[in-house]
């Protein structure tokens, strides 16, 4: 799981149902899986 980027600044002009959409889960794919695991600080 993950957070989604673009909803930390700039929230005047995006859409209540934009930022809605942002605020949800979402699941890391497989292909970047690795990655995401690299970059976790205590993993």
């Amino acid at each position: 799981m993950r957070r989604k980027a673009f909803k930390n600044h700039l929230l005047e002009h995006k859409k209540t149902s934009r930022k809605n959409d942002l605020s949800q889960k979402s699941v890391v794919k497989d292909c970047d899986a690795d990655n995401v695991s690299a970059m976790m600080p205590y993993s």
